[in-house]
């Protein structure tokens, strides 16, 4: 039934104007269609269902294309064009186009060192701003963002420990990258040890976080704004590939 919604989710999308949606949903769908681009390039079978990898990563690019207009704009909170210079650089990863990893670590450093001193400034204490301190110690080899990255992480655990659940999704994606991108790399083998530890125990209360989000979305049908949309279409992406690698 999940595997239905999805599919149908995505022939919707299909037929979806992109600029009629507010900059703050671009993302999640951007990594939904990230996601099934992967799928198909493991499993080709699934062009039938999906398109063809260079169908999916142009639906892809055409979401990218808006965001540079948006990484201007002091209409967009610092937030959010963070999340965009994060997204360019994740777009890279899948498609090797040098453009597209030189614009997002340009509007990173823009957005970190925003007094125009060279050092680094924290605008805000996001996910998004740690998804660019970890790609920026992923990509430019930058130890200050690698250990900025790990100080938000700890807080955010620390939120989440407090019974503060409410970050949990908003931060989860973050935690992951930076266990993946930095912490293997920066943090003692004990350290990382406990990280994983802490991760693996998450994500049963992720997956309980996710499962509301979806059967919000089953029982708003129609009237599901826009962002839960979003949201939906990358978990039940992500699933789908989980479900192929099972």
């Amino acid at each position: 039934m999940e595997k239905g919604l999805f599919h149908d989710l995505y022939r919707q999308l299909d037929n979806l104007d992109l600029r009629s949606c507010s900059p703050a949903s671009l993302s999640g769908l951007l990594h939904g269609y990230l996601t099934v681009y992967s799928m198909v390039r493991v499993y080709p079978w699934l062009e039938r269902d999906f398109g063809t990898p260079g169908d999916i990563h142009e639906r892809a690019k055409s979401i990218v294309h808006l965001y540079p207009g948006q990484l201007q704009s002091d209409d967009i909170s610092v937030d959010t064009r963070a999340g965009y210079a994060a997204d360019k650089m994740d777009v890279y990863q899948l498609y090797s186009d040098l453009n597209y990893l030189k614009n997002g670590l340009d509007a990173a450093y823009r957005i970190l060192s925003s007094r125009g001193n060279g050092k680094i400034l924290l605008p805000c204490r996001t996910p998004n701003i740690c998804r660019l301190l970890c790609n920026c110690y992923y990509f430019a080899g930058d130890g200050e963002c690698g250990e900025l990255a790990g100080r938000l992480v700890t807080e955010a655990l620390g939120y989440i420990r407090g019974g503060d659940r409410g970050v949990l999704l908003a931060w989860w994606d973050s935690i992951c990258l930076y266990g993946d991108a930095v912490g293997a790399m920066m943090l003692p083998g004990e350290d990382y040890k406990r990280l994983e530890e802490e991760r693996a125990r998450l994500r049963v209360s992720v997956e309980r976080e996710e499962e509301k989000k979806v059967a919000l979305f089953r029982q708003t049908g129609q009237e599901a704004d826009f962002g839960l949309v979003s949201d939906v279409f990358y978990i039940l992406a992500k699933r789908e590939f989980k479900g192929m690698n099972e």
